[in-house]
């Protein structure tokens, strides 16, 4: 019992050194030792004969500060190392071998997202819509129109399926606000995410600045390398200068459509199998993980998709104008 709670200690001190940059830890070094030797270079013969206590305490505290100056820099330069050790040993391979046997992507329950709550409390504010006929996009083969038809969930099952395909395990974000990840990558035989992944299935507008930065942040704040954004749409330039130069690697969606494209083909018609299952462009209820019904406001004629779960459920999301007309 001991020694697993010697060892409990030891793992939790070098995943709090793992945290500290490198250079933090050099500088603090160096700090410690100029302050502490410059403690040593007091004199202790000032204080008068009769002072006994203060002369034992001042020499008790020069005889630590003789050790120290050589004790705590080296327990920085012992966290600098750590953390170089730390942050190698979790940065992802830049080439993983390929798993013979894909796994099947995990379900999951959705995360919400965009929510615009435009129910009323009274009834009768909203009536079923008819539904509208379904997307003419061909399903035989991988194309642009097909992936940015996906709705939400479905394009993020198959961004998971697609890593599980280049030889990650994957574990995707539980319900709730995803805090800036949808899926996190996990090297074979670790259970610390290598890479952090965010997936937004927007084709109406660019992702910007903004989304890029939110991931940078949980990245720093997971003490995560790494980090891949896609989209089915694009990306602001905005955006593609603030990820330059930082481990951040944006997959827009005709970059996203060529790589799937380059995969063996059985591998292709794996992830076109997952993403075109059942109805795979009406979107799921972030909030109750069901399909969700077509509705039309009374007031201003809009149509929305609404949770049938209604009332008890009140999650809603926009609908384009492209997909509305």
């Amino acid at each position: 019992m001991r020694r697993r709670k010697a060892k409990g200690a030891l793992s939790a001190l070098a995943d709090h050194f793992g945290t500290l940059p490198p250079l933090a830890g050099v500088a603090l070094a160096v700090a410690s030792y100029y302050s502490i030797h410059w403690l040593t270079t007091l004199p202790t013969t000032a204080l008068p004969p009769g002072a006994g206590a203060p002369r034992m305490v001042a020499a008790t505290l020069l005889g630590l500060a003789r050790s120290g100056q050589y004790v705590l820099p080296a327990i920085f330069m012992l966290a600098a190392l750590v953390s170089i050790m730390h942050r190698l040993a979790y940065r992802t391979p830049p080439r993983l071998a390929v798993a013979e046997e894909p796994l099947a992507p995990r379900e999951e329950a959705p995360q919400p997202r965009n929510e615009h709550d435009i129910y009323r409390i009274w009834a009768g504010d909203w009536d079923d819509a008819p539904e509208a006929a379904p997307v003419g996009v061909e399903t035989s083969a991988w194309t642009l129109a097909l992936l940015r038809a996906l709705e939400w969930k479905r394009f993020e099952e198959l961004c998971a399926a697609y890593f599980q395909q280049l030889g990650f395990r994957t574990r995707m974000t539980p319900a709730g606000p995803d805090g800036g990840v949808d899926i996190h990558l996990l090297a074979q035989g670790s259970e610390r995410s290598a890479v952090l992944v965010q997936c937004k299935a927007w084709s109406t507008y660019d992702v910007g600045v903004k989304a890029v930065r939110e991931l940078l942040g949980v990245m720093t704040a997971e003490g995560v390398a790494e980090g891949v954004f896609v989209t089915t749409g694009r990306y602001t330039q905005a955006a593609r200068d603030f990820a330059a130069g930082k481990e951040i690697v944006l997959i827009d969606g005709p970059d996203l459509l060529a790589k799937i494209q380059a995969m063996r083909e059985q591998r292709q018609r794996l992830l076109l199998a997952i993403a075109t299952a059942g109805d795979f462009t009406r979107p799921t209820c972030p909030s109750c993980g069901v399909k969700m019904a077509r509705r039309i406001a009374r007031a201003s004629g809009d149509a929305f998709w609404g949770c049938p779960n209604f009332p008890g459920c009140r999650t809603t999301l926009r609908i384009s104008v492209e997909a509305a007309a």
